[in-house]
């Protein structure tokens, strides 16, 4: 029940202490615990709204405003606060005016309104119906005005003209919070007029459902009245049937739903109450059978419970269920449909400074600036467009430049990869003066000791390829990063192509009848690592001669811009991908001999460290093509780093015997023989 209903009733239970809980009462007069010391609310007092409207507009900097309100008993507290609480953020209410009554109150509230045009912003504590007829009076003549709304208003598409309609769209409101109530979907699938026999409400909400008419029952709905055909029990209900209904949307069924579970708890409390341990006098509890009013209402105003949804529930000692205030923006649609957004909440549980949360991009107002747009006045209707590379300020008072985004080196992340790029450079360069200057050993010579130090050169200047990508892109570094790193690692990959050939011709060349000496002489190993790159240097030269990669800003709205390289021809970047995986393929396919011995299976190494290069590669693609600016360039830092490190472990571990097991390291050990004890 709404205020004027619960007084009277409010009075008459508080003489035997009876509890009554509301889920409609707002009016701040229940708060009086004197007056009504049995009367709890699950809404909060309207009291409390003068300080979240004020909080709303010191949020989007609002500070001359207009009022206007119905005669519903609240409209002087409402005025007195809030003019008090703008004053004190630095503003200005420039009127002030209520509507008695449905005679000339009307067109003077109206006339009112016009003539203040700087007041932008418009708060309206007023019913629907009276809200319908100051639309008409105002006949379109205040246009590009924000409306704001109190609790008091309820928005119904069906009951608000045109005009009314107009006025509305992009406009606030403050809006008791709803909520899913567990069972209830349920319940309304499962319901059948067969299980409530004679009950006409049941009966309605069937023909509402299917739009059918009931044998002997007064037609109530539109499509009943229009012949429709007549209800059976045999219609089956689904969750499109209950859609109008909008069961998370039902306000006052929700709060009557908190009111009940609230009386639950506290009889629940009492039964469960054991003697000695109670809270009246010498630790006495009350029984269900014989309870007296003011015992239950003791439990009913200390219960405390948290829903299904987690919503702590309690009542203060004012007796109102203290939660949070939806801020809904509203939206009328074509053909006179609207609809309301939960676009923020106050919470008055929140620590102090953090009870309003806005999510200001969802917001559309009739007459604020638009996105990338700043008033030219405050509080002005007049938007002038931001330059390209300026966004407005949080005040959208100016333009100031957007700030420039990608991947730095004073980032986290930037920061992260620089360093292990150092560091695996260092590496590399550390294992090649290793393997140098340990070239006369046998291990060395096993590794294919000239392959070996072009390999661990190409690894080193991989690795140092990373840095053209970290850092602000600038025209030479975007033509060159991917040309530098594709010719490169082609050279990583055709060397290790020409180890893998030096390998199988090595245990094949022996071998009686074989012809492979014939095929694959000296100069092949040799000639790999000097022709497969010529021929990705020929393919990236034609691209940047060409098709030159070139620093280029994201174009979409925001407040920051990203600077990134584009990739001047994605078929071209995608086929360098594609030859270094040919490369790659060959390799595995060359290795995977399955006829060498096992004593020093360089192979068998080979073929791992291309199946984790085909992983990181295979892999890189969709990822690459998913990510959006510097997020791309990570994930293609992520995608050199793991694979160039994945070749230098596999074909290099033995570097752990020249450091650890140098007496491993002799030609014996090399060939399989032991060496005599």
């Amino acid at each position: 029940m709404t205020s004027p209903e619960s007084e009277p009733m409010a009075e008459l239970l508080s003489l035997d202490g009876v509890p009554q809980i509301s889920h409609g009462s707002q009016h701040p007069q229940f708060s009086d615990r004197f007056r009504f010391p049995s009367f709890l609310h699950t809404v909060p007092s309207s009291a409390h709204q003068p300080w979240v409207l004020a909080k709303l507009l010191s949020y989007f900097n609002r500070t001359w405003v207009g009022l206007v309100g119905s005669d519903n008993g609240n409209f002087e507290q409402l005025d007195h606060q809030l003019q008090k609480l703008v004053r004190d953020q630095g503003g200005c209410v420039a009127f002030s005016n209520r509507i008695r009554s449905l005679d000339g109150s009307i067109r003077g509230t109206a006339t009112l309104i016009a003539s203040m045009p700087a007041a932008h912003v418009i708060i309206c504590d007023c019913y629907h119906f009276h809200f319908t007829l100051l639309a008409e009076a105002l006949e379109n003549k205040v246009a590009g005005r924000t409306w704001v709304f109190s609790t008091s208003f309820f928005y119904s598409p069906s009951v608000l003209g045109p005009r009314a309609q107009h006025l509305l769209d992009g406009s606030l409101s403050l809006a008791i919070p709803a909520g899913t109530m567990p069972g209830l979907e349920d319940f309304l699938l499962a319901l059948r007029p067969v299980m409530y026999p004679g009950n006409s409400l049941v009966s309605k909400v069937w023909e509402k459902l299917h739009g059918c008419r009931w044998p002997g029952l007064r037609a109530s709905t539109p499509s009943s009245r229009e012949g429709a055909r007549m209800c059976t029990w045999l219609e089956n209900t689904t969750a499109i049937h209950l859609s109008p209904f909008r069961l998370a949307d039902l306000t006052a069924t929700y709060q009557a739903h908190l009111a009940t579970q609230a009386l639950l708890f506290a009889y629940q409390n009492l039964t469960s109450c054991s003697p000695g341990e109670g809270p009246f006098m010498g630790g006495t509890c009350a029984h269900a059978r014989d309870a007296r009013p003011w015992q239950l209402l003791h439990y009913t105003q200390n219960v405390h419970f948290t829903t299904k949804a987690g919503e702590e529930v309690f009542f203060t000692r004012n007796g109102e269920m203290l939660t949070t205030f939806d801020i809904k923006n509203i939206n009328v649609l074509p053909a006179q449909r609207g609809q309301k957004d939960v676009v923020g909440h106050f919470d008055f549980r929140a620590p102090a400074g953090k009870e309003l949360v806005i999510s200001e991009e969802a917001v559309t107002s009739g007459e604020e600036a638009h996105r990338g747009e700043i008033a030219l006045a405050p509080d002005s209707a007049a938007c002038q467009k931001c330059p390209g590379d300026q966004w407005p300020s949080v005040g959208k008072s100016q333009c100031v430049p957007k700030t420039l985004d990608f991947l730095s080196y004073q980032e986290p992340l930037g920061t992260v990869l620089a360093i292990c790029t150092a560091l695996l450079f260092l590496l590399a360069l550390a294992i090649l003066g290793i393997f140098i200057r340990h070239h006369h050993t046998p291990i060395v010579h096993a590794n294919n000791r000239q392959l070996g130090y072009l390999l661990l050169a190409s690894l080193a200047l991989c690795f140092l390829c990373p840095f053209l990508f970290i850092g602000h892109p600038g025209a030479l570094t975007c033509a060159v990063h991917q040309a530098a790193f594709g010719v490169t690692f082609t050279v990583c990959v055709s060397t290790v192509l020409a180890k893998t050939v030096v390998v199988v011709a090595a245990f094949h060349a022996t071998r009686p009848g074989t012809h492979i000496r014939r095929w694959v002489g000296p100069r092949l190993p040799g000639t790999l690592p000097s022709v497969c790159p010529l021929i990705q240097a020929a393919l990236c030269t034609l691209w940047v001669a060409r098709w030159s990669p070139q620093p280029m800003n994201s174009t979409e709205p925001g407040a920051s811009v990203t600077v990134k390289c584009d990739e001047g021809s994605v078929e071209l970047f995608y086929a360098m991908l594609g030859y270094l995986g040919l490369l790659g393929l060959v390799s595995l396919l060359v290795a995977s001999c399955r006829r060498l011995p096992n004593t020093f299976n360089e192979a068998k190494h080979i073929s791992i460290s291309m199946l984790v290069c085909s992983c990181i590669w295979v892999s890189f693609v969709p990822a690459h093509l998913s990510a959006q600016g510097k997020d791309k360039v990570a994930v293609e830092v992520f995608a050199i780093l793991p694979s160039a490190v994945g070749l230098m472990c596999c074909l290099f571990f033995p570097i752990y015997i020249i450091l650890l097991r140098p007496e491993k390291n002799t030609k014996g050990q090399m060939l399989g023989r032991r060496d005599p004890k």
